[in-house]
């Protein structure tokens, strides 16, 4: 027994599967889950933000600003004027010492040139070495800065200088200009010199403790941003 042939009422009958009759029509604009069609967005699958455009366009975005940071406090600043003039008044009076050493009391503005005392040579030639030592004093307190402490002491044998040319113009009478103006420069010139020392190092505390501030406030306000 043959099975019959399908009639074409058959093949139009809504219990086929594959035929194109079967599908029904789309509406326009709408896409099937699992195509995507172009202009609409595939549901689940977010809109790129600004800055995967940036990235796509080849443009990279500006970095943040960062905050400036403190200028680091340097101690040198403070302290150079006052460290060039000692160098300068130590080999001012290394130099002098140096030439009252060679020349002896035949040096001195008041020498006759006459017999000369050996008692009076000997002692003056020593204190004119002294004076050598005390002018490297300065220069070496200058250079190698950590002996800073050491400068009153320094300070405290010129000016102790300066009270013996007193006691000698009290005793034994008026010297020559010269040393007149001497003394002067050793009365004033020690004690003005410690509180130009006293004076920098308390501004120069002052300006470390502004310049750790500064930059404390200035890491803060970078870490808030």
């Amino acid at each position: 027994m043959s099975n019959a042939a399908p009639t074409p009422g058959d093949r139009n009958s809504p219990t086929g599967t594959d035929g194109p009759g079967n599908q029904a029509p789309k509406a326009p604009g709408t896409s099937t889950p699992g195509t995507s069609t172009p202009g609409t967005s595939t549901p689940g699958v977010p809109a790129s933000d600004a800055s995967t455009r940036r990235e796509r366009s080849g443009k990279p975005g500006r970095a943040a600003k960062q905050p400036k940071a403190a200028k680091p406090y340097k101690s040198s600043d403070d302290w150079g004027v006052f460290r060039a003039v000692v160098i300068g008044v130590g080999i001012l009076v290394a130099g002098f010492g140096l030439y009252n050493l060679i020349t002896g009391t035949a040096g001195l503005p008041d020498s006759s040139g006459g017999e000369v005392d050996p008692t009076l040579e000997s002692q003056y030639r020593f204190f004119a070495a002294m004076m050598v030592g005390v002018g490297a004093a300065f220069v070496a307190i200058a250079v190698k800065f950590q002996w800073a402490n050491m400068l009153w002491l320094v300070c405290l044998m010129v000016f102790l200088g300066g009270i013996g040319r007193v006691l000698s113009w009290a005793f034994s009478g008026t010297p020559h200009f010269t040393f007149i103006v001497l003394m002067i420069v050793e009365l004033a010139f020690p004690p003005a010199l410690l509180v130009w020392h006293r004076f920098i190092a308390k501004t120069s505390d002052l300006r470390r403790e502004y310049s750790q501030q500064a930059g404390g406030d200035a890491g803060i306000a970078g870490g808030s941003r």
